[in-house]
């Protein structure tokens, strides 16, 4: 393809979306998309979450209750599609192919369908591809395009300005302003994540070339937030030059911004500025960052290339006892899968969020949410054979020991699934019972003491699903099933 086939190729990608995203300032469009979020629940959940000192804080509780939008969004609200599936045989069906778009597929931007055949009753279904938001919020399926269109609309809907962020090499995401930041999060709906911008240079291992944003002011050359290596970037960056795809931008924003107030043109140039500023600085992996990709099928990641490490290390938590507890000679913690959340009863209901945050060892361990039976649990990461997970507590830095633990040990299996559970004291294990609840072991005399679970078997390609921990309903914001209590003091 000549130099300039490509330019021309490239601008129609930047003007088609330019325009797109001119859909999202719909007036009654907005109405429709706000009216399918539950925004009273979520704004109770961001208040809750807001820590103490800031929670009449209106720019807080605005970005706060963006997490819950986007943890809403995928877990209750949009479901991936990987393939049809055939109502009558209960089997995934087999892709046969590319469709011929019907009239209405064409009038909500399905200009691509793909069709699919069950092997075993030869049913037959169809997957227009739409690209219409409003369709979307019906449908409430897709892949990442259709994920990343919908949830645009729905944070514009709810007065955020917005960004739909395309990548060149194949996704689509969302940005939203913070202005308590006073700057641009990253937000992917499909992965549930928020102001990760590395996640696809480091996780997915992507080689990112051109990562553009468009809004309803503007059209932007977002690429070196999402990457560390700028001059193996440039390297990628050959389809058009810098000096042209820098004038395109500008002159659609120029368009963009022919109407806009002359102090609107001013708060959009800052921005701008701070924008630039912020690319100029060196870019540090974060916390989930490393994180390959969990949307799709395995299959389907493994065939792009975005698993990531399939294992990222894990930074060991040690609990010890806080003065309350050494006062109290008891140390209380339990876990919710649908808060994925500990509390620490025995410390003021101190509260410590994400699983990994409060767990000694890991392996293959992620937290899985389903959307359409609404429920949360600890699974084997997708793909794994085996995992193990555990909870350390420890008195070595007193004088004092274990007398006795109480656990209540939750998991769930299907098909010919397994999970063993132990506790370890500094002179001997006990096994325990898969679903005990507030089970008694003596472990007097102990220094400390290990929970630990081991997850294995099953079968098919789901095997990693037949084993959970701590399976409950996405709705149970007050049950904490997973539970260990220890009582110490001295023997004397």
């Amino acid at each position: 393809m000549s130099h300039s086939d490509l330019q021309i190729k490239f601008l129609h990608r930047l003007t088609i979306n330019s325009r797109h995203v001119l859909k999202y300032e719909n007036t009654q469009l907005q109405s429709k998309a706000k009216a399918c979020v539950p925004l009273s629940d979520l704004l109770a959940r961001a208040q809750q979450n807001c820590p103490s000192n800031s929670k009449s804080d209106s720019k807080v509780l605005r970005d706060a209750l963006l997490i819950e939008l986007l943890t809403w969004f995928k877990e209750s609200f949009f479901t991936w599609f990987d393939t049809a599936h055939c109502s009558t045989c209960n089997k995934s069906m087999q892709s046969v192919g590319s469709g011929v778009p019907s009239a209405d597929d064409l009038r909500y931007g399905a200009h691509r369908v793909e069709n699919f055949k069950c092997n075993l009753c030869s049913a037959t279904d169809r997957f227009p591809r739409y690209n219409d938001p409003e369709k979307l919020l019906q449908t409430r399926r897709g892949r990442c395009g259709e994920w990343a269109n919908c949830f645009t609309l729905i944070c514009r809907a709810l007065k955020y300005d917005v960004r739909y962020v395309l990548d060149w090499t194949d996704h689509v995401w969302t940005e939203v302003y913070s202005e308590r930041l006073n700057r641009w999060l990253h937000c992917d709906s499909c992965e549930a994540a928020c102001d990760k911008p590395l996640l696809y240079d480091v996780g997915w291992e992507k080689k990112l070339n051109y990562v553009i944003a468009f809004s309803k002011d503007e059209v932007q050359d977002v690429t070196w937030r999402y990457t560390r290596n700028h001059a193996e970037v440039i390297k990628r960056r050959n389809l058009v030059s810098e000096e042209w795809l820098l004038q395109q931008t500008n002159r659609l924003s120029r368009q963009l911004q022919s109407s806009v107030s002359d102090s609107q043109r001013e708060l959009l140039t800052l921005r701008l500025v701070g924008e630039l500023a912020e690319f100029l600085l060196p870019r540090k992996v974060k916390e989930g960052e490393e994180q390959g990709r969990t949307s799709g099928a395995v299959s389907w990641r493994q065939t792009r290339g975005e698993m990531g490490m399939f294992q990222q290390e894990h930074k060991p938590v040690i609990w010890t006892p806080s003065e309350a507890e050494m006062t109290n000679g008891e140390f209380c913690l339990e876990y919710s899968a649908s808060l994925d959340k500990y509390v620490r009863r025995s410390d003021g209901d101190s509260v410590t969020d994400k699983w990994s945050n409060g767990a000694y060892q890991a392996k293959s361990i992620f937290r899985k949410t389903e959307s359409d039976w609404k429920m949360a649990y600890l699974a084997r990461a997708e793909g794994s054979s085996e995992a193990c997970l555990s909870w350390k507590f420890d008195l070595s830095s007193t004088n004092l020991v274990i007398l006795q633990a109480t656990v209540s040990c939750p998991g769930t299996t299907y098909e010919d699934g397994e999970i063993c559970w132990k506790i370890c004291g500094s002179d001997h294990c006990q096994l325990l019972e898969n679903g005990c609840i507030d089970y008694e072991v003596d472990l007097s005399g102990s220094k400390w003491c290990v929970l630990s679970v081991e997850m294995s078997r099953g079968r098919g390609a789901n095997a990693w699903q037949h084993t959970q921990i701590a399976r409950q309903s996405t709705k149970e914001l007050d049950h904490f099933p997973l539970f260990l209590r220890i009582f110490f003091g001295s023997l004397d």
